[in-house]
């Protein structure tokens, strides 16, 4: 596939995304906010959380290259299976925002019974 395969490694691939995300953003926000960044500034009103989100998002971009580069498609689908289900548990208990309904615990079964079985057997590599 093109993520695998090619000359570019991930990391090349990841920053010229990164910068045709950049221009479009960039584009997009003097088109509309225009008024609003002349008379406030760009980062009016950014707080500290603000920048902790923005520094985990692009933690979580660098993962996800690593992610691609060493791991196979089954791993990534537990991976992303068990953060929604970690991120779905601490929304119940903290925010106490989501309700624990029969759905939720039977998916919740279901990804880690087969998370535990990929690891406890895992497939065999085909001779080539």
């Amino acid at each position: 596939m093109m993520l695998k395969g090619g000359g570019q490694s991930v990391w090349v691939r990841n920053t010229q995304l990164a910068l045709c995300s950049c221009v479009v953003g960039l584009a997009n926000l003097v088109a509309t906010e225009q008024d609003f960044i002349a008379n406030n500034g760009l980062f009016h009103d950014f707080k500290p959380i603000i920048f902790a989100v923005i520094f985990s998002q692009a933690y979580g971009g660098l993962l996800i290259g690593l992610v691609v580069k060493y791991a196979d498609n089954i791993l990534k689908v537990f991976a992303t299976s068990i953060s929604i289900i970690l991120s779905s548990l601490i929304g119940i208990f903290y925010f106490q925002e989501l309700a624990f309904s029969l759905n939720f615990g039977v998916g919740l079964v279901l990804v880690l019974t087969s998370t535990v079985l990929y690891s406890l057997f895992p497939a065999k590599k085909k001779a080539e």
